[in-house]
């Protein structure tokens, strides 16, 4: 097959790590694909794997002449590169791949690739797009094709759920003999370490994490909170400013952005998700998971669809640092329950989360695009 990917980003997000490591996958199947994005972080990543890329077209913006511009780009593209498949990903401008295919090369299919958190928009003209210049909508999740299906009135069968994937390999339960981070923070092999892995931003809820730790301070059992991420609408300092006020301050590491991920992630024992929304792939369950960590989250987006309460983790309610606490306090005190929860986690990404079942549920998908009359 040869397809087109549309990544109208600078930042690395959940949805440019969709778009990128299904990128990947795919050109390992033998696939020819082309990404279409924008100088940034996505870009260096898709380099990094090798990825063939045209970064000429600005679509993340409000410039009608840059929008004259990326559509003569597009059309030019589109004739060049004869796709067969065509997936835009971000909202912004996500229509417009879809728009001068149906002039420029109509016997492309579009199959827009949605993995946002929010819904799709109620309105007239939204619905009209996706109906009008789009073939086939893939997911990231069911909670999002029902969301599509109520609201944009999408049939069933137009909508394919296909979940995130995770390199098992690079994530493994092996890491925990090799990783340094445990040294490098001065924890020894009894204390328990649970791991918040986010950016530093509301939706992810870190007040609730600290609440939390704070409602368990005084457990006999040592343990810490490590927060790794970037700083983003909140910082590091409002995140020891606001732990020296719940008084525990020794309880945290700041550990911020990290490029030995999974050096970290192997050192942990239990992994955390305290979000409020967002995690509509929740990549960094996956990771964990795919460590062999039991996972506490927050039951929102993708969550209660990958994690089994009580089997792979704890599954709560959002914006509640009490069920959190409790959750918390549970793994810390029950090796033996993170033991096989950790377990539980390993075989479940092994089964449903690969990437090679990432990449061989989207290759299916879009074959299946392809045979359809």
């Amino acid at each position: 097959m040869r397809i087109i990917q549309v990544l109208n980003t600078h930042h690395w997000s959940a949805a440019a790590n969709y778009c990128i490591t299904i990128s990947k996958e795919l050109i390992r199947r033998g696939h020819d694909l082309l990404l279409l994005t924008e100088p940034g972080k996505a870009l260096e990543r898709a380099k990094e794997a090798g990825i063939k890329y045209d970064d000429s077209i600005r679509l993340n913006h409000r410039n009608p002449l840059l929008f004259v511009d990326a559509i003569k780009r597009m059309k030019q593209i589109f004739h060049s590169f004869k796709p067969d498949i065509i997936s835009p990903h971000m909202n912004e401008a996500a229509w417009l791949p879809g728009m001068i295919s149906r002039k420029a090369f109509p016997q492309a299919i579009i199959a827009r690739i949605r993995t946002e958190y929010d819904p799709p928009k109620k309105h007239f003209i939204n619905r009209y797009v996706h109906h009008a210049w789009t073939d086939h909508l893939v997911v990231g999740s069911m909670l999002h094709k029902l969301q599509c299906q109520e609201i944009l009135d999408y049939q069933a069968d137009k909508i394919s759920v296909v979940y995130g994937g995770v390199d098992t390999e690079m994530f493994n339960p092996g890491l925990r003999r090799t990783s340094q981070f445990r040294r490098e923070i001065g924890a020894n092999e009894h204390e328990v370490l649970i791991g918040l892995l986010a950016r530093l931003d509301p939706v992810k809820g870190h007040e609730f994490a600290l609440e939390a730790i704070a409602r368990i301070k005084n457990l006999p059992a040592r343990f810490r909170l490590v927060l790794v991420g970037y700083e983003a609408e909140r910082t590091y300092e409002w995140i020891k400013s606001l732990a020296a006020e719940l008084g525990v301050s020794e309880k945290i590491v700041c550990a911020g952005y990290r490029d030995d991920l999974a050096d970290v992630l192997g050192a942990l024992d239990i992994g955390l998700i305290s979000s409020v929304g967002s995690e509509a792939n929740s990549r960094a369950a996956l990771e964990f998971m795919a460590c062999g960590k039991p996972v506490i989250a927050s039951a929102v987006g993708v969550i209660p669809e990958i994690i089994q309460n009580q089997e792979q983790g704890l599954v709560v309610s959002p914006r509640d640092a009490e069920q959190l606490g409790n959750a918390i306090e549970k793994l810390i005190v029950n090796p033996v329950l993170r033991h096989n929860m950790g377990k539980s986690s390993r075989q479940k990404v092994l089964d449903n989360f690969s990437l090679e079942k990432f990449g061989s549920v989207m290759e299916n998908v879009y074959a299946k695009l392809l045979r359809t009359p």
